[in-house]
């Protein structure tokens, strides 16, 4: 039997969930998976957990991380192409952030899609808050030269 807060939950952050992990790993199929592995985690960690919105957030970012130690560099560079339904901001969003390196990646989707503070992405990412700070920099240097004509 599923708790009714985790349902709950569950029912509330899923699309924002699959979002976030989408684009992290490129591939809508991957971004469900990494999302319900998360939520079954937590299902069974359920009793133990004081935060389950930020055990599951940092689930999430996990699961991406750990999908993308197990690609290939190569498939990396070429995602999956995009459900029919998905807009096309979203597709090209996910495409730039794709070309940077996972942490810094993690923090753009975080710090500008979550809308998470520092302090909260830093404990996700097991690093400082000057980590985070000096991440985000780099990566949003890094796009701007992307998409910077």
């Amino acid at each position: 039997m599923w708790p009714d807060d985790l349902v709950a939950l569950y029912r509330r952050d899923y699309r924002a969930l699959v979002r976030h992990a989408y684009l992290l790993v490129g591939s809508r199929a991957e971004a469900e998976e990494v999302v319900q592995d998360a939520v079954v985690r937590l299902r069974l960690h359920w009793d133990d957990v004081r935060a389950p919105e930020h055990y599951l957030r940092r689930s999430v970012v996990n699961g991406a991380f750990g999908l993308l130690r197990r690609r290939e560099v190569a498939e990396r560079r070429h995602p999956d192409p995009p459900p029919p339904d998905e807009p096309s901001h979203l597709v090209e969003l996910r495409d730039v952030l794709l070309a940077l390196p996972e942490r810094q990646r993690a923090v753009v989707v975080l710090r500008h899609v979550a809308d998470l503070p520092d302090d909260e992405i830093a404990e996700i990412l097991g690093c400082r808050r000057s980590t985070v700070r000096s991440l985000a920099a780099r990566a949003l240097a890094a796009l701007r030269l992307e998409v910077t004509p």
